[in-house]
């Protein structure tokens, strides 16, 4: 069986749960290395999975501070309110005591409901047709190296970054984690954290920003290989740049959308 992407680990107290930060989920060139914000937020919501034995609606991260390489990340989830059908939590991710980031989050399931979508993709060559691209520069941590993009040459972000800016603030791009691991809300919640990197799409120069918050809405999720990230940079300005992602899997299916604010951040001078 293929092991879940995030090592996250039970703890003798069945509320808290712990992520070892090692490079395996960190970016960042060298000299400053951090956890990727979608790990946290996919680590937290794997916790409150396991707290609760429900299945994540939603869930949303404000991120307070950075988590480096030899910290741990431990995840305390506090259940808010445990209906019938719905559980409310908070998850507090702390290391040695300092305040990484807080998730909350909304799980459960309701049977008997009509489904519906009304969201489709973008018309995008198969994954097999498009070649890998890097995103991000030279890294000094191994995240990155973990998964594969793919876009399509010439279109939806893949263009030089000459500092034109995009006419519509889109980048479409393919993603899998490299090692076959299962797509489920914890890799969709890193997948999400690539609304950033549509901020350099959108500007036509390399950088992007760090995230400020990272929200995940599951609809349903389908077994997939590939799964199709639909990012929409909506605006940026006085110093932050705020965007939106449909991610569907290659049947398709919606399986769920995202959106961030970020500190605006590029590597090239004005």
């Amino acid at each position: 069986m293929t092991q879940p992407f995030l090592d996250v680990q039970p703890t003798p107290d069945p509320a808290v749960f712990r992520l070892e930060v090692t490079d395996q989920v960190c970016v960042g060139p060298p000299g400053n290395v951090f956890m990727f914000g979608g790990v946290g937020l996919g680590a937290a919501t794997i916790a409150a999975e396991r707290a609760t034995g429900r299945s994540v609606i939603w869930s949303s991260a404000q991120f307070v501070s950075y988590a480096r390489v030899g910290d741990t990340l431990d995840l305390s989830v506090e259940v808010l309110s445990g209906g019938r059908n719905i559980s409310q939590v908070r998850v507090l991710g702390t290391d040695a005591g300092k305040l990484v980031l807080t998730v909350n989050a909304a799980l459960g399931d309701r049977e008997g409901l009509p489904s519906g979508q009304w969201v489709t993709p973008p018309e995008m060559p198969p994954a097999a047709e498009c070649k890998p691209r890097q995103l991000w520069p030279v890294q000094d941590a191994a995240l990155m190296d973990r998964l594969d993009v793919r876009l399509a040459p010439g279109r939806y972000g893949a263009v030089p970054l000459d500092g034109t800016p995009s006419p519509d603030g889109r980048m479409v791009v393919w993603i899998r984690a490299k090692d076959g691991a299962p797509i489920d809300a914890s890799l969709l919640a890193i997948f999400a954290d690539f609304v950033p990197s549509g901020l350099a799409s959108a500007f036509g120069r390399r950088g992007g920003g760090n995230s400020l918050d990272n929200t995940l809405r599951i609809a349903r999720i389908v077994p997939t290989d590939w799964v199709l990230c639909d990012v929409k940079i909506s605006a940026a300005d006085r110093g932050f740049g705020h965007g939106a992602i449909h991610m569907f899997a290659e049947d398709g299916t919606m399986m769920a959308s995202g959106s961030q604010s970020a500190i605006l951040r590029f590597m090239d001078p004005v």
